[in-house]
């Protein structure tokens, strides 16, 4: 109980914190709502206190470490509850409903980006925005201190034990050895839109959606992409860096490139990148008639953008000019392992593939032996194969429980691969009159949240998490 309460006592912490920002905008602003933040913050410094010195007092030499099941319960405990906190924030400045706010901020949190909001004031977007920021950093804690060791899917641990069935990594470590990048590529991100000519709230928000592979966006950010050529090619690197894994991005500060197992993966990544761009061009430039350089960039950005998860258009309507087959297919498969994209996982394929033909090298060469490990990477099979199976499984539920209120077999597909992915726009931009997810039935909302929160969780988490609350009961 204490190795659980004190991080999510951390969590609702650092939500309080994250209130402020907004009821500063807010005050500035004449909004009228920054009571509703300062509330939001008072609340959760409540809930952070409540927990944190219940738990202070623990007998002396206590373990404070957590079995891998333990700690994939945690995560998903912090998907789950750190949405309900921001909340009734959300609910009261967007007039929204409660349920469909608390899907707001699920969507948010966890940087899926599907909103029913097409306007609203500032601080709302900053809120989003500092939500979806906060949720892509988590996604990257997660996979390197508690998926990836426990296995779940086959995630490559890089943990320098090499793994009991004890000892999650320590959240805090591979925290301060993850924010600094993170929170500098996100500064740098501002800095970089503020010298181009954009606002502080415009540069603000789409930093914040471009490095934690969100897309909750206010109007005059979405304004901007669409009217200026320069925040699409400022922002190119950053949704690539989104899409791979942070080991590399490491590796890459650190001059050790070569020796990152990441490598690869990366380079992959990269290439499929400018292969899918130079598609997404053609077919823009035939369908949307742009002009052909306006088509090459505008294809290079959604291909960056769908492979990260992010989902953000360069412009209003882009993807209803491309298949939608293709776009679910990209976002299906998704970025890199320990990375903050969302789908498959590039990692996974390529093993799946390997794997494949060394089943077909055996058919043709029984005797040839063929390496164990998948290209130094380590990680088995077993797991992988789990991971694709566990990504079909929801996928199908998604589409099954999302299709009461939606128009037709498409919108339901995409309504799934938006949601198992974290890729919101996928659904938002598929189709003129699609209704919001948070319009449908009851029912349908809670099995949209509980997609998104599967998505960070790498699908299996949320599997293993209903396993054990059914095995206890």
């Amino acid at each position: 109980m204490v190795n659980a309460a004190r991080p999510i006592a951390a969590g609702f912490f650092t939500v309080g914190l994250l209130a402020l920002p907004p009821a500063v905008v807010a005050a500035r602003g004449g909004e009228g709502h920054a009571p509703v933040f300062l509330a939001t913050f008072g609340f959760c410094l409540f809930l952070a206190g409540l927990l944190r010195f219940t738990t202070q007092h623990t007998p002396k030499g206590a373990s404070l470490r957590l079995t891998r099941a333990g700690g994939v319960v945690l995560v998903a405990g912090l998907w789950l509850l750190l949405p309900l906190a921001a909340t009734p924030a959300v609910a009261i400045v967007s007039g929204l409903p409660p349920l469909a706010a608390w899907l707001e901020a699920v969507s948010a949190f966890t940087t899926t980006g599907a909103t029913a909001l097409r306007q609203g004031p500032a601080s709302l977007y900053v809120w989003l925005g500092l939500l979806q920021w906060t949720g892509g950093l988590l996604t990257i804690v997660a996979a390197v201190a508690v998926l990836a060791p426990a296995g779940l899917g086959g995630l490559p641990d890089r943990t320098p034990r090499g793994g009991t069935t004890l000892d999650v990594v320590d959240l805090t470590a591979v925290l301060r050895e993850i924010a600094p990048a993170y929170g500098g590529a996100t500064l740098l991100a501002v800095i970089v839109l503020l010298v181009s000519g954009e606002s502080p709230y415009v540069a603000f928000t789409l930093a914040t959606a471009v490095v934690s592979a969100g897309a909750h966006l206010p109007p005059e950010a979405q304004l901007a992409l669409t009217l200026d050529e320069s925040p699409k090619w400022l922002l190119l690197p950053f949704l690539l860096w989104s899409a791979t894994s942070v080991r590399w991005h490491r590796a890459l500060l650190t001059r050790r490139i070569n020796a990152a197992p990441e490598q690869t993966e990366s380079l992959v990544i990269l290439g499929w990148w400018a292969v899918l761009g130079i598609v997404l061009g053609a077919i823009l430039y035939r369908s949307a008639d742009v002009p052909s350089f306006e088509a090459i960039r505008d294809g290079l950005f959604s291909a960056a953008s769908l492979i990260s998860t992010s989902g953000i258009g360069p412009r209003e309507g882009t993807y209803m000019s491309l298949p939608l087959g293709l776009v679910i297919l990209v976002v299906l498969l998704g970025g890199g392992a320990l990375s903050v994209a969302g789908g498959l996982k590039m990692l996974r394929l390529r093993a799946i593939l390997l794997n494949t033909r060394g089943g077909l090298m055996r058919l043709v060469y029984p005797h040839l032996v063929q390496p164990a490990a998948y290209e130094g990477v380590g990680v088995g099979m077993l797991g992988i194969w789990a991971g694709a199976a566990s990504l079909a499984v929801v996928f199908a539920v998604c589409v099954i429980a999302l299709s009461p209120g939606l128009p037709g077999l498409d919108a339901a597909l995409a309504a799934a691969a938006a949601v198992v992915t974290n890729t919101g726009p996928v659904y938002d931009a598929g189709g003129a009159g699609w209704p919001p997810l948070s319009s449908l039935p009851a029912g349908s909302v809670l099995v949209a949240g509980l997609g998104m929160v599967a998505g960070r969780l790498e699908m299996i988490g949320l599997l293993v998490v209903i396993h054990l609350a059914l095995w206890r009961t």
